[in-house]
């Protein structure tokens, strides 16, 4: 192919190419209803000016109003690190709560609220909101958006499930927390040497009380080990059964097979709750769900609209 056939494919491959851009130019101002002037800097088309990316912003809705902003009032490198915080926050209060249903169970915390989790969830739920603010106002203008667009709607579902899920948490840690208490029965070992769970929950190693476990059927006696202070193994509290928990720790039975067997364990006689560790099991499952309403809706937000 000689060299003026190549230049003249190459000329007419760019003019096909820049004939759609140029034609995007009549389209927007049909239905801008406006002279190209208003929405470029040039007559024949060219850079936008405030206008013309403020209407494109919007999705090309005329007028521009309420919509996403061009030119937000945080600089992209801020932006990058407040997004950052924003996943990162999220990332720990919603895998924490996905953690403790999957892995360790509610059971564990109906006894009374860990305060390493309590706090860790009060850091991640505040850092959360906050930065989602600074992100939704160098996102867009004006709440309009919220409600006269797919990704608006979207973004309010979360703002909305976000709302629930720290009230939820707010009245679990100020109402249902302080009122989460272990069985009052008396830490006394059973006549037949058959711990039920309401006896073998008095032993929880609390107030110089004997620490006690069960695996299996035996009950097992930590009290006074290193491991076990005051009643309490890592997210672990004596006076319950870990036939559930141990398969699932860096352990294997070998480390019980020191300890002092002091019973068997019926675990028919079922423990009868408090209506506050009811409420507890309640708006924890609750936010269980609600952990996967805001991760679908987090999918489709972003890559659904």
């Amino acid at each position: 192919m000689r060299m003026s056939t190549k230049i003249s494919v190459i000329f007419m491959i760019a003019l096909i190419l820049n004939s759609g851009l140029a034609l995007a130019t009549p389209e927007f101002s049909e239905r801008s209803r406006e002279g190209c002037m208003t929405c470029h800097l040039e007559p024949m088309g060219g850079s936008l000016s405030d206008t013309g990316l403020e209407f494109a912003a919007s999705g090309y809705v005329w007028p521009p109003e309420g919509g996403f902003r061009v030119i937000g009032p945080i600089r992209k490198g801020v932006r990058f690190f407040i997004g950052l915080v924003h996943m990162l926050a999220a990332f720990i209060w919603l895998g924490t709560i996905l953690y403790v249903h999957l892995m360790l169970k509610p059971a564990y915390a109906e006894k009374g609220l860990p305060m390493g989790e309590v706090r860790l969830g009060i850091v991640s739920m505040f850092l959360v909101g906050l930065t989602g603010i600074l992100l939704t106002i160098s996102r867009i203008k004006g709440t309009g958006v919220l409600y006269h667009s797919p990704w608006g709607n979207v973004l309010l579902l979360k703002i909305l499930i976000y709302l629930i899920m720290i009230s939820s948490a707010a009245f679990v840690v100020v109402f249902i927390g302080p009122r989460l208490k272990g069985v009052s029965a008396r830490a006394d070992f059973p006549q037949d040497g058959v711990f039920d769970p309401l006896t073998l929950a008095a032993f929880d190693g609390q107030g110089g009380r004997r620490a006690l476990i069960a695996y299996e059927g035996r009950v097992y006696d930590v009290t006074g080990l290193r491991l076990w202070k005051d009643g309490q193994h890592m997210k672990h509290k004596a006076g319950g059964d870990m036939t559930d928990f141990l398969p699932k720790a860096p352990h294997g039975m070998e480390k019980l097979e020191p300890l002092k067997v002091v019973g068997t364990y019926d675990e028919s006689a079922s423990l009868q709750k408090t209506f506050h560790q009811r409420a507890f099991y309640f708006i924890a499952y609750m936010n269980l769900v609600l952990v996967f309403c805001a991760i679908t809706t987090l999918a489709y937000w972003r890559w659904g609209i």
